[in-house]
C-alpha cells in the first residue's frame, strides 16, 4: 500500500503552513514557541527566513508590527479557539492572512495564505488520497505505529478540509462553502433546492426555492475602535452562537466576511416566513446589545438568476443600512432602479467635470431681526441632458467615494473664490460667502496652500469668506483636521459646522473646534411649531448655549412666516430657507446685491424643482 506523510501533504498545499510548538518555563508560563515543520511554501512566501527548528524570539523581528504572532500563539493555545488576522508584507506589498489552528495539546497549525487575489483554500484538500500500499513499505513500523500514523494523516486531513471551509473565528461555514453551494445549485439545476409544487389540503401552493439573510453588524468598527479587535471577535462570535442556534436541515449559516452573515434557508413556503425568522434573529441580537442591518432576497420570486441573489440581499442590506440600521427590508426593484442610476450617474461624473457642465448657486442668509443680508451659501449643482437635475444627495457621495470630489471641490473653492472677488469690487460686498469642502477634500495634503493661493490671486477678504464643514470631517484623525481647522481660523477665516444635532457627538464637537458658526438642521426647523415644543425647546437649548459661546446660528429650511417667528422668538440669530430666497444663479445674486428687489422674486419664479 503507498503511503503520503503529512509532510509531503503540506508540501503539496498552495498555502504556507508550518507546525509550532510551546515553550514554557518551569512555572508553566509560556516563554516562547519553536517550529516544528514548515511546508516548501512557507519557505517561499517568508523567504526562507523562518525555518525548521528556529524559536519565535529568534525571527520575531522580521515579522509585522501591527500585531504579535506570539500573542496570536499563545490565545490559540490557552483558549482552543482558531485566530485569524489579515496584514500587508512590507517587503512584497501583498496582503496575507495568518490562521492559527490548535492540533493538540501544546501544538498549534499555522496558516500563511497570499489573499491578494481571493484565493480559495478548496484547492488544498483535493489532493488528498491516502493509500493502504504505501503502508506495506513501512516494514519497520509495528501495527500500531501504522496505525497511529494512518490515524495521524487522516487527522491531518480532516482538520485542513475542516480549515478550507470553515471561518475559524467563528467556526462558521466560510464564503468559499457559499460559493461551493451555489455552484452545486448551478450544476444539479433548481430541483437541487425545490422546483415542485406541494399539495396543502385542497390547496396547492408554489414553493419558493430558497432565500438569502445578508447580516451586516452594525458599528463593529465603533466596537474595534474603542475596546480593541478581541472585544469585536467576542461580538462575532457572539452573532455566530445566534446564528448557529437556527441551523438545521433546511437552514445553513455562514460567515461570509468582515462584519457580515448569511443564512441559506431551502424549501422556504412564503416571504412571511423568512420575515418571521429575520426578526426573531434581530430580536435575540438585540438583546445581547447586538445590531445588525438585514437583507433579503429570495429565489426565483425576486430574480430568476442565482447570480443576482446575493447582489439583490446586498441591495436590500444597503437600504436598511441607509435609513437608520438596525432593522431588515426585502429586495424592491425600486433599489436595483436606484442601483443602476447610481452607477449610470457615477460613469457621467468624470465626463461633466471634464466639460464643465457643474454650476454654482447662491442661497441668500438673512439677519433675523432686521432683515438684512448676512451673505450667501455656494451650492453645487448638475444638470444632465439625458437624467436632468441631479441632486447632490445623490453625486456628492459617488464623487467622495472616487476621490474625484477633490477636483470638483478645487473647482468650486476657485469659482466661489472669483465670484467672492468679483462682489467685493463691483458691488462693495461686505457679507460672508460659505462654502461647503468635503472631509475627503480637507484631509488632502495640499488642501491648505491651494486655499491660500486662491486667496492670494483673488485677493478675497478672508473674513468674508466662511468654510463649511459636516461631523463627516472627524470619522479619523481627528487631531489633524482640527490643526487644519485652527489654521483657517489664524488666517481670518470662519468655520461653519452644518447639520448641528443630527449627530451623535457634535456637543463633543463644540469643545474642541474654532468654530464662528452653529447651522441648526433642518429637521428641527420643519416641526418648531408643532404643539408639544419638542424642537422648538431643543432648537432655543442650542441658540442660547453657543450664543453664550460667542457663535452665531443659522436656522435651515426656513419656509413660512411662523417658523420665522418663532426664531426670532428664541433669538436665532440668521435664517436660510425658502421663504427668503431660495438658491439663484450668479447674475440674479448681481442684480440683488445691485438692489434689484425683484432678484428674489425672480428666483422664487423661475428655479429649477432640484433647487
Amino acid at each position: 500500500m503507498d503511503s503520503l506523510d503529512y509532510k509531503q501533504i503540506l508540501n503539496a498545499v498552495p498555502q504556507g503552513v508550518c507546525v509550532v510548538s510551546e515553550v514554557r518555563d518551569d512555572t508553566g508560563k509560556l516563554i516562547d514557541c519553536k517550529i516544528e515543520f514548515t511546508n516548501i511554501q512557507f519557505l517561499t512566501v517568508t523567504n526562507n527566513e523562518i525555518t525548521k527548528g528556529m524559536y519565535y524570539t529568534s525571527f520575531c523581528h522580521v515579522l509585522p508590527k501591527n500585531f504579535s504572532w506570539f500573542d496570536i500563539f499563545e490565545n490559540v493555545l490557552n483558549t482552543g479557539y482558531g485566530m485569524s488576522r489579515n496584514f500587508v508584507s512590507q517587503k512584497s506589498g501583498k496582503w496575507y492572512q495568518l490562521s492559527v489552528n490548535k492540533i493538540s495539546e501544546g501544538v498549534v497549525v499555522a496558516k500563511l495564505e497570499d489573499i491578494s487575489q481571493t484565493k480559495h483554500l478548496e484547492q488544498t484538500v483535493q489532493r488528498q488520497d491516502v493509500r493502504n500500499m504505501a503502508l506495506s513499505e513501512e516494514l519497520s513500523l509495528t501495527r500500531n505505529e501504522m496505525r497511529s500514523k494512518l490515524e495521524s494523516i487522516q487527522t491531518l486531513n480532516h482538520q485542513l478540509q475542516f480549515a478550507a471551509f470553515h471561518d475559524s473565528l467563528t467556526n462558521l461555514f466560510n464564503r468559499s462553502w457559499f460559493n461551493r453551494m451555489l455552484d452545486d445549485i448551478k450544476s444539479k439545476g433548481v430541483a437541487s433546492i425545490a422546483t415542485s409544487k406541494e399539495d396543502k389540503g385542497n390547496q396547492t401552493a408554489d414553493v419558493i426555492n430558497f432565500g438569502l439573510l445578508l447580516i451586516d453588524i452594525d458599528n463593529l468598527k465603533n466596537v474595534n475602535d474603542a475596546f480593541g479587535h478581541t472585544a469585536g471577535d467576542g461580538v462575532l462570535r457572539q452573532m455566530a452562537t445566534i446564528l448557529r442556534g437556527y441551523e438545521n436541515e433546511r437552514i445553513t449559516a455562514f460567515r461570509f466576511e468582515g462584519d457580515e452573515f448569511i443564512l441559506l434557508v431551502k424549501n422556504i413556503s412564503s416571504r412571511e416566513e423568512m420575515t418571521l425568522l429575520g426578526y426573531k434573529i434581530i430580536e435575540q441580537a438585540n438583546s445581547q446589545e447586538i445590531g445588525f442591518s438585514g437583507g433579503i432576497s429570495i429565489y426565483p420570486e425576486d430574480t430568476s438568476t442565482l447570480d443576482d441573489i446575493l447582489k439583490y440581499a446586498d441591495m436590500a442590506k444597503s437600504d436598511v443600512k441607509k435609513n437608520g440600521k438596525n432593522n431588515i427590508h426585502f429586495f424592491r426593484q425600486v433599489m436595483e432602479d436606484r442601483f443602476l442610476r447610481k452607477m449610470l450617474i457615477e460613469s457621467k461624473l468624470a465626463v461633466a467635470l471634464e466639460k464643465n457642465l457643474f454650476q454654482l448657486y447662491f442661497q441668500p442668509q438673512f439677519d433675523v431681526m432686521t432683515g438684512e443680508l448676512r451673505g450667501f451659501e455656494a451650492l453645487l449643482r448638475w444638470h444632465d441632458d439625458e437624467l436632468g437635475w441631479i441632486s447632490p444627495d445623490q453625486f456628492i457621495p459617488l464623487a467622495e467615494d472616487s476621490r474625484q470630489v477633490v477636483p470638483l471641490g478645487q473647482w468650486v473653492m476657485d469659482t466661489a473664490l472669483e465670484t467672492l472677488s468679483r462682489w467685493e469690487l463691483e458691488y462693495n460686498f461686505k457679507g460672508i460667502l460659505s462654502i461647503n469642502v468635503s472631509p475627503v477634500q480637507l484631509k488632502t495634503p495640499d488642501f491648505m496652500d491651494r486655499l491660500k493661493d486662491g486667496l492670494n490671486r483673488t485677493k478675497v477678504r478672508p473674513e468674508h469668506l466662511e468654510i463649511e464643514i459636516t461631523e463627516g470631517v472627524f470619522i479619523d484623525n481627528v487631531q489633524d483636521i482640527v490643526r487644519k481647522l485652527n489654521d483657517i481660523r489664524r488666517m481670518g477665516i470662519g468655520i461653519s459646522l452644518d447639520d448641528f444635532g443630527t449627530g451623535y457627538s457634535a456637543l463633543r464637537y463644540l469643545q474642541i473646534l474654532p468654530l464662528t458658526t452653529l447651522k441648526i438642521d433642518k429637521s428641527f426647523i420643519s416641526n418648531i411649531n408643532e404643539e408639544n415644543g419638542v424642537e422648538a425647546n431643543i432648537t432655543e437649548s442650542i441658540v442660547s448655549m453657543v450664543s453664550k459661546m460667542g457663535l452665531d446660528t443659522i436656522a435651515e429650511g426656513v419656509e413660512n412666516n411662523s417658523q420665522l417667528d418663532m426664531l426670532k422668538k428664541i433669538n436665532c440669530h440668521n435664517v436660510q430657507g425658502f421663504l427668503k430666497g431660495k438658491p439663484m444663479p450668479a447674475e440674479l445674486c448681481d442684480r440683488m446685491l445691485s438692489g434689484d428687489e425683484s432678484a428674489i422674486l425672480t428666483v422664487n419664479n423661475v428655479t429649477p424643482e432640484s433647487l
